[in-house]
C-alpha cells in the first residue's frame, strides 16, 4: 500500500470515466450525450489524460474512434480502478447510512447469555440479515465503562449504585439470590432458605463487581452474621468449592441456568429477598443509525414479551 502523501497525477475518476467510455461507444457525440457534457469539454480531458500519462490514447478520424495499442493497454486498468471507486464509494454511502459500518455491538454480562442465545442471533438474522453482529461479553463493570465511552451501542446487565446518570436502563427482569449446595447437605432438603441459616457455615462469593457489593450491602444492612471465606473469579470455582464440601456458594439465579451436575442443588434465599435488576442499557441520544435504533426497541420488545410468558422461547 503506497503511503497516504505520495502525490497523485492530476486526473480526476471523472477524466478516466470519459476515456472508458469513449472507449466503449467509440464516439464523441455519443459518449458526450451520455456523460451529458459538451464535446469540447470531453476533447480537452482526453488531452489532459494523454498528456499525464505520456501518450496518446486514441485515433480520431471523420470516420471512427480507435485506440492506439496505448489505449488499449491502458483500458483495462481504467475500468479496474473506476470499478474499485465505484465500490468503494457505495460501501461509504452504506456506512454513512448506517451510523458506522454497518455492525451491532451488543454488551452483555455472562450471566444473562441464556436469555440471548440462540434466540437472538437468529432473531436479527431472521429480521435485519444485513446487520452483522457482535457479542462482546464482559464483566458487569466494564460493561458500563464500554457503554459509557460508546465502544458498543447498547448493553445488557445488571443494575445497581454504580450505573452513570449517562445511560439510560430499561428492566426487563428481577433475578434472584440463590445458594448453590451439595444435594447431600442438610439445607437442601427445602426450597427457600433464610439467609440466617447461612450463619457459621462458610460462604464462597464472587470477588468484585455487581453480585459481591449487593451481597455486602445486605449483609451489613441486616446485620447478618455471615462468614465469607471464599472470594473467587469465576463461576466454576464456585462450584467447584461447592463440590469439595468447603463451601456454599451464593450468586444469582441466572448464573445457575446451565448447571447440570448431579451432585449440585439450587435453592432460593429468603427473609430478605434479593435480587439484582437485569436492564437493557443505552446512552439517551439516538443510536448511530436508524438500523441500529430499530434493533435496539425491536430487542427490547421481544426481551419483554418473552419475560412476561414466563421466560419461554422467542416467537
Amino acid at each position: 500500500m503506497s503511503e497516504p502523501w505520495r502525490r497523485l497525477p492530476a486526473l480526476s475518476l471523472k477524466q478516466i470515466q470519459y476515456f472508458v467510455t469513449l472507449a466503449q461507444l467509440r464516439s464523441f457525440t455519443e459518449t458526450a450525450n451520455r456523460l451529458a457534457i459538451s464535446q469540447p469539454a470531453l476533447s480537452s480531458a482526453l488531452r489532459q489524460i494523454e498528456s499525464v500519462l505520456g501518450g496518446k490514447l486514441v485515433n480520431r478520424t471523420a470516420q471512427a474512434v480507435t485506440l492506439t495499442e496505448e489505449g488499449i493497454a491502458i483500458l483495462p486498468h481504467a475500468q479496474r480502478l473506476l470499478n474499485a471507486a465505484h465500490s468503494a464509494f457505495d460501501d461509504m454511502q452504506q456506512i454513512m447510512e448506517q451510523g458506522g459500518d454497518g455492525t451491532l455491538r451488543i454488551g452483555l454480562v455472562p450471566s444473562v447469555s441464556t436469555l440471548l442465545f440462540p434466540a437472538v442471533p437468529q432473531l436479527l438474522s431472521e429480521h435485519f440479515p444485513n446487520m452483522r453482529v457482535e457479542f462482546h461479553d464482559l464483566t458487569n463493570d466494564a460493561l458500563l465503562v464500554e457503554l459509557e465511552n460508546g465502544s458498543l451501542d447498547f448493553g445488557i446487565g445488571a443494575t445497581d449504585s454504580t450505573v452513570p446518570d449517562s445511560l439510560t436502563v430499561y428492566p426487563l427482569l428481577e433475578d434472584p439470590f440463590v445458594v448453590v449446595m451439595r444435594k447431600d447437605d442438610l439445607l437442601a432438603e427445602t426450597h427457600n432458605l433464610p439467609w440466617r441459616q447461612l450463619a457459621k457455615r462458610p460462604i464462597a462469593l464472587f470477588l468484585k463487581g455487581n453480585v459481591s457489593r449487593l451481597v455486602a450491602s445486605l449483609i451489613e444492612s441486616h446485620k447478618l452474621n455471615l462468614s465469607i471465606n471464599y472470594r473467587v473469579d469465576f463461576q466454576e470455582t464456585l462450584y467447584g468449592l461447592v463440590r469439595s464440601r468447603l463451601a456454599l456458594a451464593i450468586l444469582p439465579e441466572l448464573y445457575t441456568a446451565t448447571l447440570n451436575d448431579d451432585q449440585l442443588t439450587v435453592v432460593h434465599l429468603q427473609q430478605p429477598t434479593l435480587s439484582r435488576t437485569v436492564a437493557m442499557m443505552r446512552k439517551p441520544a439516538p443510536l448511530r443509525s436508524a438500523q441500529t435504533e430499530q434493533c435496539f426497541q425491536f430487542l427490547l420488545q421481544a426481551f419483554l414479551e418473552r419475560i412476561k410468558k414466563g421466560n419461554k422461547e422467542f416467537q
